[in-house]
Order: C-alpha cells, then sequence, then structure tokens
C-alpha cells in the first residue's frame, strides 16, 4: 500500500486514544481494551449513568469501513450483556462521529451532570 505511513494496527489503536481523550473531554470514564480482538474498542461511562460500548472505525484515508456483519454482532450482544449502549465511532480527519450500532442514528455523547 504506497502512501500509508503506519501499520494498521497502530494507526488504528491511535484513533481509539483519540476518541478516549475526546470522550474524557466530556467527562467519561475510559478504557480501552487491550489488544483488538474485544467485541469493543473502548468502554465509556458517562456521569449520566449511560455506558457505551465503542468500536472504533478509522481510515488514513479518511473513509472508514464499515463493520463487518460478525464484528456488529458481536458488538451488540456485548452491549447487551453489559447493559450498554452499542456505538461505532468513526475518525475522519474532519472529527469523531458517533452512531448506533443498532438504528444507525448519530450519537452525542451525554453531557456532564451538573452539581
Amino acid at each position: 500500500m504506497s502512501g500509508v505511513t503506519k501499520d494498521r494496527y497502530t494507526y488504528g489503536r491511535e484513533q481509539e486514544e483519540k476518541i478516549a481523550r475526546s470522550l474524557r473531554h466530556r467527562g467519561a470514564k475510559v478504557v480501552l481494551s487491550p489488544g483488538s480482538r474485544g467485541a469493543a474498542d473502548l468502554t465509556a461511562e458517562f456521569s449520566t449513568g449511560t455506558i457505551w460500548k465503542i468500536q472504533s472505525k478509522a481510515s488514513q484515508r479518511d473513509i472508514p469501513n464499515s463493520l463487518r456483519p460478525k464484528e456488529l454482532g458481536r458488538l451488540k450482544q456485548s452491549a447487551t450483556k453489559s447493559g450498554a449502549t452499542p456505538v461505532i465511532a468513526e475518525v475522519t480527519s474532519e472529527g469523531i462521529d458517533y452512531f448506533s450500532a443498532r438504528s444507525g442514528r448519530r450519537l452525542k455523547p451525554p453531557t456532564r451532570k451538573r452539581n
């Protein structure tokens, strides 16, 4: 692959860390999964009590790939078992967009609770 500067795993991990930083900035507690074999790349818990199981999709060519049906099924199943919302995070040069893995609708991270 010409023009690719990083291997896919390294690039993908950097994008997962970018998502984690963004969500932490919004007040979420975020845990990145070790390696790349789990159903979700990250788990984010917001102060509202909402939990997201997130699968990250990014591409160095700025067109994130879709989740394969098997990946999508694993994400939804994992989220259901833990009472979480299954989320697909698409990372592009424009930013990060979040989508429900069930309905496909765009999601916004819950805002911080006021004290």
